[in-house]
């Protein structure tokens, strides 16, 4: 009798557990770069996924980054993970993803020449790996290290420090 009272409520919580987790995560980030733009924050990205259980999920990221001479906007699907202790509300978020990258620039053939602007769309990969607070089971906020540019650009310039705030549904 007692084992099936315990095994019972070992089911129980195992239920509870798993119903917990929020299976909608969207969020925005700003930061800054390396590669140090004009404006700051010189890099604005976005990202959102579909949890399939507490740890792992898939969805899609953005991220803007601007500088004088170029853009570079990195649109990817990606893979999500929350890695740490289930009940707590200290978490460590990554994403890594493959996608493209519509790269932006401005370059003169010689110092007499006009500016010409041209676009490519390039293949492209984002990486982000950083620290989260959940204060609420619907917000958290975060601090992130991000990487994102595609495969003929790579560039450690690219490398950027954000904030991010993240909504759980």
């Amino acid at each position: 009798m007692t084992s099936v009272v315990c095994l019972s409520a070992n089911r129980m919580a195992a239920q509870n557990f798993v119903s917990d987790y929020t299976k909608l995560y969207i969020g925005g980030t700003v930061g800054i770069t390396l590669d140090g733009g004009t404006d700051i924050p010189d890099m604005i990205g976005f990202h959102g996924a579909y949890f399939f259980n507490p740890k792992f999920g898939a969805g899609m990221v953005g991220r803007y980054f601007k500088h004088p001479n170029y853009k570079n906007f990195v649109f990817a699907p990606a893979f999500f993970a929350h890695w740490g202790r289930s009940d707590s509300k200290l978490y460590f978020p990554t994403r890594i993803g493959l996608g493209i990258d519509r790269h932006t620039y401005r370059y003169a053939e010689t110092l007499q020449d006009e500016f010409v602007q041209t676009t490519d769309n390039l293949f492209a990969w984002y990486a982000s790996a950083g620290i989260a607070i959940r204060p609420y089971n619907w917000l958290s906020i975060s601090v992130n290290a991000e990487y994102a540019s595609s495969f003929e650009w790579m560039d450690f310039d690219y490398l950027g420090f954000n904030i991010g705030l993240s909504f759980h549904f």
